[in-house]
């Protein structure tokens, strides 16, 4: 459900300031999104809803499908989980998430890929998921066990066809009429010292 609500926007549930694109890092989301979340305190703001990402396909989840989109959901702890039709799989190792400051480990990134049937054919759907380190001292226990997972659909990739300059037809056309009219020039007048000008690049 789309529409306007007291100067916000409503997109899929989710309440955004007009003219507002959520667009944050990696250490934003784990900081002041995820780990709120995880010890129940206020978040900045409220756009990032609580959803299964692992209940259906990822193009059924709600928002906008030609953006990322965000989620809280229990953490995955094995590196296949079924969805829908599908299932979702790691692709590559983790990565660390770090503090810009002093550099220090605050959580894990894990990379995933949406495969549909039985024969699991990779599809262009991603989904991230960033976790907060077990190991890390937060002076407190989480009262979930919450991931943030960003999903989105990969672009495709232009093939070397559709990148090829596109032939400019018009152009060759006008340069084969002014050969044809000096041709038509030659033979009608007879002029035998006219001299055609060497062909010219199509574009």
């Amino acid at each position: 459900m789309e529409g306007l609500q007291e100067g916000f926007v409503v997109k899929g549930g989710i309440k955004l300031p007009i003219g507002f694109r959520f667009r944050p890092t990696d250490q934003e989301l784990l900081l002041h999104y995820l780990k709120k979340k995880a010890f129940s305190q206020q978040l900045p703001a409220s756009v990032i809803p609580i959803c299964d990402v692992f209940q259906s396909e990822p193009w059924l989840l709600p928002g906008d499908l030609r953006e990322k989109r965000y989620f809280f959901s229990n953490c995955g702890k094995v590196n296949k989980r079924s969805a829908g039709s599908g299932c979702w799989k790691c692709v590559g190792k983790e990565n660390e998430i770090r503090v810009c400051e002093n550099n220090e480990v605050i959580g894990m990134k894990k990379t995933m890929m949406f495969c549909k049937g039985s024969h699991e054919t990779r599809t262009r759907w991603v989904m991230h998921e960033l976790r907060l380190l077990t190991s890390y001292p937060y002076h407190q226990m989480a009262v979930a066990d919450f991931a943030v997972y960003v999903i989105f659909q990969k672009r495709k990739k232009m093939t070397k066809a559709s990148q090829k300059r596109p032939f400019c037809s018009s152009k060759l056309q006008r340069v084969h009429d002014v050969e044809a009219s000096i041709i038509d020039f030659e033979m009608e007048f007879g002029n035998d010292n006219i001299v055609l000008p060497p062909p010219s690049s199509p574009c």
